[in-house]
Parts: structure tokens; C-alpha cells; sequence
């Protein structure tokens, strides 16, 4: 697979994630939870790979590293997932998806 083929999966697969938090009551949600979420919907993948792309988001404040083994949408995430806020390496909703 190419480099920016894999980058654009990494991208959307990380929108994925802010996007299954995002649906969660408080924004919030346990890792296996999310992970079996996130796997329903065309993104598959392990506890540690979950865990690699959500320290990932934390160090940008997308979230909030998992606390009581949960983890937390920030605002910052949430304009993401919105379509407010563009950064690199992490997918933009499409119109409809708004």
C-alpha cells in the first residue's frame, strides 16, 4: 500500500475515533467499547493500536489521556469532528457528515 494511501486511513481512521467519542453520552467512552465501535464501523483494530492513536490525539488535546481507564473528548476534539478546526494527519468531515 502506498505511503499516501496509508496516511489517508491513518487520517480518517483518527476522525473515526473522534467522531465515536463524539456520539458517546458525556464523551466519553472505555477503550474495549470503543474499540468494538470503532470496528462496526470499517476500522478494525487492536487495544494497543487504539491505545497508539489516542495518545496521538492527546498530544494534540483532542482528548484526554484515559483516566480511570476512560477516555474524554475535549472541546478542541470535538470542533475537529465538527469541521471548525483542520490539523494535519486527522481526516475533515465531509458536508454531510456535519
Amino acid at each position: 500500500m502506498s505511503t499516501s494511501r496509508q496516511d489517508a486511513i491513518t487520517a480518517s481512521r483518527r476522525l473515526q475515533i473522534l467522531t465515536a467519542l463524539s456520539m458517546r453520552p458525556q464523551y466519553r467512552a472505555e477503550p474495549r467499547g470503543l474499540r468494538q465501535e470503532l470496528e462496526a464501523t470499517g476500522y478494525p483494530m487492536t487495544l494497543a493500536k487504539l491505545a497508539v492513536e489516542c495518545a496521538f490525539l492527546a498530544d494534540l488535546g483532542l482528548v484526554d489521556a484515559p483516566q480511570d481507564g476512560v477516555l474524554a473528548l475535549t472541546d478542541d476534539g470535538l470542533s475537529v469532528v465538527r469541521g471548525l478546526i483542520r490539523l494535519p494527519g486527522i481526516g475533515t468531515p465531509e458536508p454531510g457528515d456535519l
